[in-house]
């Protein structure tokens, strides 16, 4: 792999050359497999249950809606347009009583772990309880080559968002750009990554559409971008990975 190489890239026309597939984790609301948008791009889906205060990951058939919200099904569509290599894993951490909690998600994330998915989208924010854990976790992808892209809160608490602020993941926040494939690098802020994410049309449950802004989206059109470079230079580690965003951003 040469690094030169890959800093000549055009990511517009990245997706015309034959890729290798990325497996990319959804962690999220689900995500609904029977959407036009996204026939054949789901390759796996797991739900995490809790049970007596305990999470575990339990896998679900395809191709189903999984997604009784349509906030995965979104996140997971823009991925998917930008980027024909990804191979999408459904991971529901949101149940259907809309509560996300962060044991869930820490759950969500080991299953990425262990299952050793090159790239994981996190288009959330936790509460900063968790942030022992998913420093941990985050650190442990990074060393096993594990990509983490994760949204900014879009109301920035005390923190910038958990775990996007951590310098073992690519925080995304969002801005009115013309381009999916256009974002631009942030230096010395712990949200690195500012990519489209106002007025962005998606895919919603049951075949529909619908228009969404924030950071949520934002951050899969990174996680797109990483699958592209991915799939063209399979052997990137994390921080070469970071290094190329840095110097692609705004060409």
């Amino acid at each position: 792999m040469n690094l030169t190489e890959v800093l000549a890239t055009d990511l517009a026309t990245l997706s015309e050359r034959d890729l290798a597939p990325v497996d990319v984790a959804v962690l999220d609301t689900g995500i609904d497999a029977t959407h036009p948008d996204l026939k054949d791009r789901i390759g796996e889906a797991f739900e995490i249950v809790g049970e007596d205060g305990r999470y575990h990951a339990s896998a679900r058939s395809l191709p189903e809606n999984h997604d009784p919200f349509g906030h995965g099904t979104g996140v997971a569509s823009v991925i998917t347009a930008i980027a024909p290599n990804a191979r999408i894993v459904d991971v529901q951490i949101v149940g259907a009583d809309d509560l996300e909690t962060g044991e869930a998600l820490v759950a969500g994330l080991r299953l990425a772990l262990l299952r050793r998915f090159r790239v994981v989208n996190l288009s959330l924010a936790c509460h900063g309880r968790f942030l022992k854990p998913l420093t941990e976790l985050c650190e442990r992808a990074y060393w096993q080559d594990q990509i983490i892209v994760a949204a900014r809160r879009n109301m920035p608490l005390l923190e910038h968002g958990i775990p996007a602020q951590l310098s073992s993941c690519i925080g995304v926040d969002s801005d009115r750009l013309p381009s999916p494939f256009e974002f631009r690098f942030r230096a010395k802020h712990p949200i690195e990554c500012i990519a489209r994410g106002e007025e962005v049309t998606v895919a919603a449950p049951e075949g529909k559409y619908s228009v969404q802004t924030g950071t949520s989206f934002a951050a899969p059109a990174v996680t797109g971008i990483c699958a592209l470079l991915l799939g063209a230079y399979p052997d990137l580690s994390p921080y070469e990975l970071k290094s190329a965003l840095k110097a692609l951003a705004g060409v």
